[in-house]
């Protein structure tokens, strides 16, 4: 529960508004929205099996943590279920860690499966 209300203090308002309004844009379409050009070099989407799973990373930690490497990957992860959980909040909304920078990755990166 600690993960879920750091995620929700970092990403509930103005991440939160960018994504909802990323969301209509695209017609509340997770393919459409995981294949849209994010011009952010902070992160980027990418669609893995349409309609199902997605792709997102960060080329650096954005986390701003003091705590140990495990608690910002986990407070990450759940801002991604936060997130998506309030865009499509009917479906359910599962993200996986892959790999992330403090483990030794080049990058952080999570798969999202929408069901």
């Amino acid at each position: 529960m600690y993960y879920m209300k750091c995620a929700m203090n970092c990403v509930g308002n103005e991440t939160l508004k960018k994504y909802k309004m990323q969301f209509e844009q695209c017609n509340q379409n997770f393919d459409l929205l995981f294949s849209t050009e994010t011009n952010d070099d902070d992160f980027y989407r990418k669609v893995i099996e349409p309609g199902h799973i997605y792709e997102t990373g960060y080329p650096r930690c954005l986390c701003w943590l003091d705590n140990n490497d495990k608690d910002k990957c986990e407070c990450s992860r759940q801002a991604l279920i936060y997130l998506y959980s309030q865009l499509a909040p009917n479906k359910k909304i599962n993200v996986e860690t892959k790999q992330t920078i403090t483990k030794g990755a080049k990058c952080c990166v999570f798969h999202i499966t929408v069901e």
